[in-house]
C-alpha cells in the first residue's frame, strides 16, 4: 500500500514538472518570436531627451554610424540573380537573388496596406502607412544599381517623384556583404528619414515637428556598409528660442558641445542641405511582379 502511494506521489511530481516545463517553454518561445521588434538590433542607443527632442537611435564606431538589420533566413537569398523586364522603359533590370525576398515583402506590404506593427514585424519601413494615399504601388518604388561606386549592386527603396509625402525619401538601403547576402545599411522611420544627396552622399532629417530639427550629412565607407558622419545642423528652440541654430559636431543632439551659428547662417545652411537632395529614378512597385522563391 505504501509503495503504491509513493508511486502515485512520484508520478504526480513528474507530471507537475512536465507541465511547468511546457509553460516555461511557451513563454520563452513567445518572447523570442512573438514580440514586436524594430527593424534594427542596435548595440548602443543614443536618445535625445524624451520631453525635449526627437529620438535617434544609432551605433557609433570610430566616427562611423551603422544601422544593421536583424539577420533573417528568408532574406539570405542565393548568389544567383533573377532578371525582370520592366515595361516602363523596356530595359532589363538584373536583381541579385538576395534582394528578391525584400522586394516581395514590400510588394505585399503595399498591396495589403500593412499597418505600423505589421511593417515592423516584416522588416519594411514603418513610414509605409503614410504612403497609402491613392494607389500605394504607384507611390513607392525601387532603384537597383551601384549607388556609391564601390562595384556592388545596391537596392534602394523610396518615394517616387511627384508624391508629396516624404519627398526624396529613401525608405530602405541595402547592399551586399562579402557572402552576397543582403545587408541593411539604414531604414527610414516616421520623423527620421533619409534622402539621396548630390555626390553619392546621404542626408538624414530628424524632427519632432515642433521645436527641434536635425540635418545630418553622411558619406558611405569603402565597402558601402556603413554611413560616415560628415557634418550636421541643428535647429533647437529648446536650447535657444531666439537663436536656435547650431553646427552639429556629432550626432548626439546635445547642443552643449556644438557650435552656435547666427540665424542667417543657419537658415542659409538649411536651404543648402534641402536643395542638395536629389530624386532617384525609382521604378514603381506597380511595375514589379513578385518572384517565387526557389
Amino acid at each position: 500500500m505504501k509503495r503504491n502511494v509513493k508511486m502515485k506521489i512520484l508520478i504526480a511530481v513528474v507530471f507537475t514538472i512536465l507541465i511547468l516545463a511546457l509553460i516555461a517553454g511557451f513563454f520563452m518561445n513567445r518572447r523570442g518570436n512573438g514580440e514586436v521588434r524594430s527593424a534594427y538590433d542596435y548595440t548602443k542607443v543614443t536618445t535625445v531627451t524624451a520631453t525635449k527632442k526627437a529620438q535617434k537611435t544609432t551605433v557609433k564606431e570610430s566616427g562611423k554610424t551603422t544601422k544593421k538589420a536583424e539577420t533573417k533566413k528568408a532574406d539570405s537569398g542565393k548568389a544567383a540573380t533573377t532578371a525582370t523586364t520592366l515595361k516602363k522603359s523596356q530595359r532589363k533590370i538584373t536583381i541579385p537573388g538576395a534582394y528578391v525576398p525584400i522586394m516581395n515583402r514590400y510588394q505585399e506590404a503595399l498591396s495589403k496596406k500593412y499597418g505600423n506593427q505589421a511593417c515592423l514585424q516584416n522588416g519594411v519601413s514603418n513610414v509605409l502607412p503614410e504612403l497609402y494615399e491613392g494607389t500605394p504601388l504607384e507611390n513607392v518604388g525601387f532603384w537597383v544599381g551601384d549607388y556609391n561606386g564601390d562595384g556592388t549592386t545596391d537596392l534602394l527603396i523610396g518615394v517616387v517623384d511627384g508624391y508629396n509625402h516624404y519627398p526624396y525619401a529613401i525608405l530602405d538601403y541595402y547592399t551586399l556583404d562579402n557572402n552576397k547576402q543582403a545587408y541593411n545599411v539604414f531604414q527610414s522611420q516616421p520623423k527620421d528619414y533619409f534622402s539621396a544627396i548630390s555626390g553619392k552622399r546621404i542626408m538624414e532629417k530628424i524632427s519632432d515637428n515642433k521645436e527641434f530639427t536635425a540635418w545630418y550629412l553622411y558619406g558611405l565607407n569603402s565597402n558601402g556598409m556603413a554611413l560616415t558622419f560628415k557634418e550636421g545642423l541643428l535647429r533647437d528652440k529648446y536650447a535657444n528660442k531666439k537663436n536656435p541654430w547650431f553646427k552639429a559636431e556629432d550626432m548626439d543632439g546635445n547642443t552643449k558641445n556644438d557650435t552656435k551659428v547666427s540665424n542667417d547662417a543657419g537658415k542659409k545652411r538649411q536651404k543648402q542641405f534641402d536643395n542638395a537632395r536629389v530624386q532617384l529614378d525609382f521604378i514603381k512597385f506597380s511595375k514589379f511582379k513578385p518572384v517565387a522563391q526557389k
